[in-house]
């Protein structure tokens, strides 16, 4: 039996087009290169989803290619964990379905990982649909540097950002769209955390690794298009999307660290 190096898993919510054309980038760049298989979560969508999956995987000869109906919206977090319960991969990719590959330089990061024990997460750097740099890296998300954002402005104190770095860097976190972790490690850490429906799991896996001492890296040679908040469209206008973060928000800082940190960039809008 051939052994796998890298499970990648998608999960995705009627996103058909573009979880499909991520698929294709992937079979693109990885063929030959590394031994992976693909596994997608459908978590329920209503649009033709999973026909579209299916008919591929089967028509393109996908073999190493599954797909997963789950019979609910289990959220992010819980639908990643569905598919790594089906993986056979040392390591664990999670990607957004919104994501495409640019290149084969995936292989290069699993190499980099794989070769350095001390390495937890390591994640690409995202890019914009037009190439130029997505924020996908967090600074420490405290009242303080909320507050040197908002109203000090200082740059990347509080929000995402990419950083000033061509060598891969550590970081305190990094967005869970691209998320590389041995299968070892996040079976140590209990995986995703399932108490977050959607946004902030990805901050909560690496406090959790954090936690056992291990770096969190950032990794600029590998680049990947972000196609940012494609299945989120379909939930909220543009507007109205930050109210999405908030029941997550308050699980993760707390109730009262929540309300601050709010109350420091609500208070920045309303004075600047």
């Amino acid at each position: 039996m051939t052994k796998i190096d890298l499970s990648i898993i998608i999960v995705t919510w009627n996103t058909a087009k573009i979880t499909l054309k991520c698929i294709q980038t992937i079979h693109k760049y990885l063929d030959k290169k590394l031994n992976y298989e693909i596994i997608v979560v459908d978590n329920n969508s209503s649009d033709d989803t999973q026909t579209v999956i299916a008919n591929e995987v089967k028509q393109s000869h996908w073999d190493d290619t599954k797909l997963i109906k789950n019979p609910i919206n289990s959220g992010f977090a819980k639908g990643n964990n569905i598919g790594v319960k089906k993986s056979k991969g040392e390591y664990l990719l999670f990607l957004n379905s919104d994501m495409e590959l640019t290149d084969s330089n995936l292989v290069a990061m699993y190499k980099y990982a794989n070769k350095d024990p001390n390495i937890g997460i390591i994640g690409p750097k995202f890019l914009n649909i037009d190439l130029t740099a997505q924020g996908s890296v967090f600074p420490p998300q405290t009242a303080i540097n909320a507050f040197k954002e908002y109203f000090l402005k200082m740059k990347n104190s509080y929000s995402k950002y990419t950083p000033n770095s061509n060598i891969p860097v550590s970081v305190w976190s990094i967005s869970g769209g691209a998320v590389l972790i041995k299968k070892d490690l996040f079976t140590k850490i209990g995986g995703w955390n399932e108490k977050y429906f959607i946004y902030y799991e990805d901050l909560d896996l690496c406090r959790a690794v954090r936690h056992l001492n291990k770096r969190i890296v950032f990794y600029p040679d590998c680049t990947v298009i972000h196609r940012h908040g494609a299945s989120g469209t379909i939930l909220a206008t543009e507007n109205n999307q930050w109210r999405r973060l908030v029941p997550s928000s308050i699980k993760y800082h707390g109730f009262i660290k929540h309300y601050f940190i709010n109350s420091i960039i609500w208070l920045s809008q309303k004075i600047f």
